[in-house]
């Protein structure tokens, strides 16, 4: 399959467990970009929360629509979400891949194996691993259905919100950095 093929292939499954899931899509793009499609891994994880954005936009339009939203519970989440994407987005370009490589491995394991201030911190620190591209929205997930005890429908929802500013935070420092492809963007976003 030629490059361009792979980009679009990996974008789509990207929507697809995002659109399923309510979140995620970065846990399948970037090993399909950094295995498959061979991109740099810096540079994958920046163009990762750029490919996700739209996704969760998209996703996130059609949960509100079918099934609304209680924008109360969301709101902790979406706070800490924008702090956390704005630190990670500052952050970024001084840690080095290896790390991220490390972190995104210790979320893996993790993800295998109410108040208001948890969701705000959850969101905090998750929000830097989002701006990272490493999963912070399926850590968040996780933390909201399994610590929190939010049903999952509605961790869902919130979880696709959530994106939305902690990747619009992260997305402006990648792009003053430099770290976004336009070429990997426009083939694997599927429109």
């Amino acid at each position: 399959m030629r490059p361009a093929g792979k980009l679009g292939v990996s974008g789509a499954l990207a929507g697809l467990a995002c659109g399923l899931f309510g979140g995620g899509g970065g846990m399948v793009l970037a090993p399909l970009l950094t295995r498959w499609c061979h991109v740099e891994e810096k540079r994958v994880f920046a163009n990762c929360v750029a490919v996700i954005f739209p996704l969760c936009a998209l996703s996130a339009g059609v949960f509100l629509l079918r099934t609304g939203l209680d924008f109360g519970q969301a709101l902790p989440y979406l706070a800490g979400g924008l702090v956390g994407g704005l630190a990670g987005g500052k952050l970024f370009p001084r840690v080095p891949g290896q790390w991220l490589r490390r972190v995104f491995a210790l979320f893996l394991l993790y993800g295998g194996v109410s108040g208001f201030w948890i969701p705000l911190l959850a969101g905090a620190a998750t929000g830097v691993l989002s701006a990272w591209g490493i999963g912070g929205g399926t850590l968040l997930l996780l933390v909201m259905t399994l610590l929190l005890g939010v049903e999952p429908r509605t961790a869902q929802g919130i979880n696709l919100l959530y994106f939305l500013p902690t990747a619009g935070m992260g997305l402006l420092y990648h792009r003053k950095n430099g770290l976004l492809d336009r070429e990997l963007l426009r083939r694997t976003v599927p429109w």
